[in-house]
């Protein structure tokens, strides 16, 4: 397409979004998503100073932007290179290129997303208590094998050149997207239904419990994301224009990325601690899976509740004649400043 309209010293735009052409569609979602994905590292990284200690799933979500940000890098150049454009529009000297970066930006994509899988089953693990980690390790097993056979099955396609294999002349490709997607959504439907379970047994009110379980629900837009990227990715394989459908794939593609990685700032957000901690500031987990916490003001004592019972594999035992007897201890440990009385006597007289 020319631009012959244009006055004289004006270049065309940098990107085009129209029949033919849909590389400004992939810029703008692509650095749209790169704004949300640095926001939730931000935002992250807020929230480890409030807390003053850094937990593991902290590590992780770090790990997940910086490879966010590489793949979102490549999308561009991708886009650069002519992903989005009809095939007549293509430069041929560009199409390897093109074809190698969107083949590494379907790998990243899958490794981010397990990445966030992996942080919410280590976020899970510090919420619960000993007794049921060994849920949380096995939702950790499970998004670790999900990350594996994903990328196993993603890199792995018809010929030698595999990111060549873009449309319906490889056969197994769908198939592959297809088993990819199927046990995504598996997974995820377990690290949704796990904090029914864990919310229920916390001593907590009902509209509390209800603010929680919303809060950690909102990971459950990522399984229709998921549907969404995987109807995108079979009109791109089966489209006889797939470097043009295939800007729609990406562009869901960046969306379900950027989700999946915003959304594991929730458990830092103000209105998660104010209905998972009473007017005390006293949370409702383990006091090692918790940062130190800060006092709300001067004059309010700070109660830190500590459930031994929740560190220990087995409760304590006291052997008395009559019977055995199961004892629970609950420690608590006040803090209050010291308030510095001026002398009554100063007021009377």
């Amino acid at each position: 397409m020319t631009y012959t309209s244009l006055p004289t010293g004006v270049s065309p735009p940098l990107a085009e979004v129209n029949a033919h052409n849909h590389t400004g569609l992939v810029i703008i979602f692509a650095s749209i998503c790169l704004f949300l994905i640095l926001s939730s590292l931000g935002m992250r990284i807020y929230a480890v100073s409030q807390r003053s200690m850094v937990m593991n799933d902290d590590y992780v979500l770090t790990l997940a932007v910086a490879v966010a940000v590489a793949q979102i890098s490549v999308v561009l150049f991708e886009a650069h290179v002519g992903w989005g454009k009809s095939g007549e529009l293509l430069n041929p000297s560009d199409t390897g290129a093109m074809d190698k970066s969107v083949y590494a930006s379907d790998l990243l994509y899958i490794i981010i997303l397990g990445l966030s899988k992996c942080c919410t089953s280590l976020f899970y693990q510090h919420l619960s208590p000993f007794t049921t980690r060994r849920v949380t390790r096995g939702l950790l097993g499970l998004s670790v094998a999900w990350t594996i056979l994903s990328t196993f099955l993603l890199a792995i396609r018809c010929s030698r050149d595999p990111w060549k294999d873009i449309n319906h002349d490889c056969d197994s490709l769908l198939t592959h997207w297809t088993v990819i997607t199927v046990l995504d959504i598996a997974v995820e439907a377990m690290l949704l239904l796990y904090p029914v379970k864990l919310i229920y047994r916390l001593h907590l009110k009902r509209s509390r419990k209800l603010t929680v379980l919303a809060i950690l629900g909102c990971r459950g837009i990522l399984i229709p994301l998921a549907i969404l990227h995987y109807t995108s990715i079979r009109e791109q394989i089966t489209s006889s224009n797939p470097t043009l459908a295939g800007a729609y794939a990406t562009v869901i593609e960046e969306l379900h990325l950027s989700t999946s990685i915003l959304l594991l700032t929730l458990s830092s957000a103000k209105l998660f601690l104010a209905a998972y901690e009473d007017d005390d500031g006293l949370a409702y987990m383990d006091e090692s899976s918790r940062g130190k916490s800060q006092p709300r003001s001067r004059s309010r004592r700070t109660l830190t509740l500590s459930r031994q019972l929740d560190h220990m594999e087995d409760p304590i035992l006291r052997h008395s004649r009559s019977d055995l007897q199961i004892v629970k201890d609950v420690q608590i440990s006040v803090t209050s400043e010291t308030i510095e009385l001026r002398d009554q006597t100063d007021w009377l007289g």
